[in-house]
């Protein structure tokens, strides 16, 4: 059955919409049971973004009752035979660190991958920063992530952001030039001698209040995988992102507030461009809140 997205919405509030006599928490299991899908890619997760025009294919489980006793500690966004798309939470480290016994979420999608597939060749492409959150790209073969991987500088990431003090301009397109020295960012607004070029584009979204300060929330879009350097970018404007003590080394009481709300890329199945978007989380704009832990994990299954 198919069933076509008449505005942008989540995945839970959609199904919420067509089956009006489903309440939440079976809405929930349905989405869990891999009910829907797009273009044949499975949706598991409630904050999967839908626009409008798209087409949902929905078809009824009819599998046991295993997976309402599976336990799951990661969001899969969207899944195929190449890749996976999850949400990595604050503080949860991206691949497994030397010394560390804290758990990673590199072999937490391991093993998720490895109960329903043989032979997985699992390699991470992009995911935040440690204190950072949002969607992570992972392949599943190699053939995969050669694809992905000739794609790093083209990727585009969307980014939702807190940041300090008015901004210049509500909407701005600001062209930088960068050199990485000894992993430090050095930036200017004039060309220099090989400095590479990086545009900044962002949309003002809200003001926020906090205490006597004012703070903007707003959403940028990143081309290529640069880690770290929009941070950068918005120290030097004098707009620091709220809680970022790598470049505003002022104590801070407030959390990270940072977010990769969406990817875009060239699939390596049919090599067409796919946006996979996830809604921002409740906590993004509590100021004294991680703004997506393992915590909100937790609550949204």
């Amino acid at each position: 059955m198919k069933f076509q997205v008449k505005e942008d919405t989540t995945l839970l509030n959609f199904v919420l919409s067509i089956f009006d006599q489903v309440s939440v928490s079976k809405a929930k299991k349905m989405i869990k049971y891999n009910c829907f899908s797009i273009s044949g890619a499975s949706i598991k997760s409630f904050e999967y973004m839908l626009h409008k025009g798209q087409t949902i294919d929905y078809q009824k489980y009819s599998g046991g009752r295993h997976i309402a006793r599976e336990k799951r500690s990661i969001l899969v966004l969207y899944e195929d035979q190449d890749i996976l798309v999850t949400v990595k939470p604050c503080g949860v480290f991206a691949t497994k660190a030397k010394d560390k016994k804290q758990e990673d979420l590199f072999g937490e999608v391991k093993n998720y991958v490895q109960k329903n597939q043989r032979n997985v060749n699992l390699r991470l492409i992009f995911a935040p920063d440690t204190f950072e959150a949002g969607v992570c790209l992972f392949t599943k073969n190699q053939y995969a992530y050669d694809v992905l991987s000739e794609q790093v500088d083209s990727i585009v990431l969307g980014l939702d952001a807190i940041v300090c003090k008015p901004l210049k301009h509500k909407n701005d397109k600001i062209k930088f030039f960068y050199t990485n020295k000894n992993n430090r960012w050095q930036i200017s607004l004039k060309p220099e001698e090989n400095a590479e070029e990086n545009i900044l584009q962002y949309t003002f979204v809200e003001d926020l209040s906090q205490g006597d300060e004012t703070f903007s929330h707003i959403h940028i879009q990143q081309i290529g995988i640069k880690p770290y350097l929009t941070r950068a970018e918005l120290s030097f404007m004098g707009n620091n992102l709220v809680g970022d003590m790598k470049f505003d080394h002022q104590m801070s009481k407030n959390q990270l507030k940072i977010f990769y709300s969406s990817i875009s890329f060239v699939k390596p199945s049919n090599h067409r461009k796919v946006k996979i978007d996830c809604s921002l989380p409740k906590q993004f704009t509590l100021f004294n809140f991680p703004v997506y832990s393992t915590e909100s994990t937790d609550e949204n299954k």
